[in-house]
């Protein structure tokens, strides 16, 4: 059996059984007295994340910005992301002086900085962010934690990086920004936390259906989703295939959280705050299915989304 055969999430389920000490949440934590330290890494690769024309800035600032994003779906304040750099020997010099430029940059923008990193020669660009956050124990928002009838909310709106990927795949290069610039949502997750009402939380980086499949098997229970309820982009929307590319596309690094029916008023105030809208998507069910309501229909929605070593290709 090869890695092809099992994908990304199980072979983590893998390493997960095997060190023992491995929570399966956006961010590991470790202990510090009322508060948790927050760590976080995610690693690209210019063959698996960056599309035809990608500008050294925009993968400078996504590196940074998908690793923020998992400090967000906590509650967290970053304190600081630390960079492992791999390039080729023949790559141009201000490949490194651009990169640094939009790291440093969306470091800033999010309120904290780039502290140390690494780097080495290798074949391919290959970069490995790390982000440090803390957040009260109090507040801390995990994956497990829903009940039945909580409410299924989402900040912003879905499908955007979907639809820039689709324009992308036809030839229109200039939606690279769409897909690179993120910006994850730090405010909104600090307004949510604050609040006390979110029972769980991650970040939609593999789309909203891959989430709420990973979500089901964390807790142990499901969800109903009324596909008119999503907030899809307007670019999606564009497309004509608005809720394929909301549920089944990733890129998109808004939040997933479910709420008390109760709460769901405080923490939507909290992040509308920000300037962000948060919308009531679905509830959470008894039983472990994801259900999709659609045109009065109710179906099993699919468990699809981008997930590595599965052969699927981001960028064509």
């Amino acid at each position: 059996m090869e890695l092809k055969d099992i994908g990304e999430r199980e072979a983590i389920k893998i390493m997960a059984e095997l060190y023992g000490s491995v929570n399966l949440d956006d961010c590991a934590t470790i202990d510090a007295g009322n508060e948790f330290f927050l760590i976080t890494t995610d690693m690209v690769n210019e063959k698996t994340h960056f599309p035809r024309g990608a500008a050294p800035y925009q993968i400078g600032w996504f590196v940074v910005a998908i690793n923020l994003s998992d400090i967000a779906a906590k509650g967290g304040i970053p304190v600081g992301v630390t960079l492992s750099v791999g390039l080729p020997a023949n790559e141009d010099v201000d490949f490194i002086r651009e990169f640094s430029r939009g790291a440093d940059d969306c470091a800033k923008k999010f309120g904290t900085e780039i502290i140390g990193g690494d780097t080495k020669e290798v074949n391919s660009v290959t970069i490995c962010g790390t982000a440090i956050g803390r957040v009260k124990k109090s507040i801390f928002m995990p994956r497990k934690g829903c009940h039945p009838g909580d409410v299924v909310c989402v900040t912003g709106e879905l499908g955007m990086a979907g639809a820039a990927l689709k324009a992308l795949e036809a030839g229109n290069d200039e939606f690279a920004d769409k897909i690179l610039m993120v910006n994850p949502r730090v405010r909104e997750g600090i307004a949510a936390a604050s609040v006390h009402g979110v029972t769980a939380s991650m970040d939609i980086s593999d789309g909203l259906a891959s989430s709420l499949y990973q979500l089901m098997e964390i807790n142990g229970m499901g969800f109903s989703i009324n596909a008119e309820g999503i907030p899809v982009h307007e670019m999606a929307e564009l497309q004509g295939n608005g809720i394929e590319l909301a549920l089944y596309y990733g890129g998109d690094y808004e939040l997933l959280f479910t709420v008390p029916p109760d709460k769901f008023g405080d923490v939507r105030k909290a992040v509308m705050g920000t300037g962000c809208r948060l919308t009531a998507v679905g509830e959470v069910i008894d039983n472990k299915a994801v259900m999709l309501v659609e045109d009065g229909r109710e179906k099993i929605m699919e468990n699809r989304g981008y997930e590595h070593f599965l052969g699927e290709k981001l960028f064509k």
